[in-house]
């Protein structure tokens, strides 16, 4: 089975750059299954600095061939999230509420192939999760439904990323970190046969501060508040974008590779 995923799709940037790079590597690649991290699909409420996804840019992705999209600490983000979280092919972090919108876990079938696709948050990263993310991973593994697993890992934190794939080495095809829209460069197999990223990195403008412009994020840095007067707005630029491919025999990984590339400025 072939599983190719993407990193942090950051706005209007990265989705345009994804429409035009996808139909290329689907030809290349020939995946199974598409999946993409999209919780900074859209700015939802920029004058407070809140992402998130709209329906109007998930129905984009899904007419280029991705399957499921998943989320992080902006999953929640959007006035209308009970909408967005309702979408079947979207997920929001599993160790969130019970009770709260959406689902943390997916089961994608297509040509006589499965794979299980789970979100989980590290508290770095959504401090408000009612949950540990590892305690639910292994809740969730303990069900059984005996297909690869695939995990988009959301956290600012490696030791915390790293760990939880050590932990389940084996008993899931990967876990794919996301979070900081930086590519890390230590993609691996773990003994067991669990393929590893810390960072996949981002789909995004790469003339900014993780695909935003500067502006509103340095002042919030400085205020620990949303500043007065800004609004969030994506960087400018070419666009970097990155993804991990996967080729996976059973429920373990065969072969990891992690690509990160900026875009030609012509674009």
């Amino acid at each position: 089975m072939r599983v190719l995923f993407f990193g942090d799709i950051v706005g209007e940037p990265g989705l345009r750059a994804l429409e035009r790079e996808l139909p290329a590597l689907l030809e290349r690649l020939r995946p199974d299954f598409v999946v993409a991290n999209g919780e900074n699909l859209d700015l939802t409420l920029p004058e407070q600095g809140r992402a998130g996804m709209t329906l109007a840019s998930l129905e984009r992705l899904f007419q280029i061939g991705v399957d499921a999209v998943t989320g992080g600490n902006h999953s929640f983000d959007p006035p209308d999230l009970e909408e967005v979280l309702g979408h079947p092919r979207v997920l929001r972090p599993l160790n969130h509420s019970p009770l709260a919108p959406g689902r943390g876990s997916l089961l994608l079938e297509k040509g006589g192939k499965r794979l299980l696709v789970v979100n989980v948050a590290g508290r770095s990263a959504l401090p408000r999760a009612v949950e540990e993310p590892l305690p639910a991973l292994e809740r969730l593994l303990a069900e059984g439904e005996g297909v690869p697993v695939l995990v988009d890992f959301h956290s600012e934190s490696v030791f915390e990323k790293m760990a939880a794939a050590y932990a389940l080495d084996g008993r899931i095809a990967a876990l794919l970190g996301t979070h900081t829209h930086v590519p890390t460069a230590d993609a691996r197999i773990l003994p067991r046969g669990t393929a590893y990223v810390s960072d996949v990195g981002m789909v995004g403008a790469e003339g900014g501060l993780q695909g935003y412009n500067p502006a509103f994020l340095v002042a919030a840095f400085r205020l620990r508040l949303p500043p007065k007067g800004l609004r969030l707005a994506y960087a400018e630029g070419p666009a970097r974008v990155s993804y991990v491919f996967l080729e996976l025999e059973g429920a373990r990984a065969k072969a990891i590779v992690h690509a990160s590339f900026v875009e030609e400025a012509f674009y």
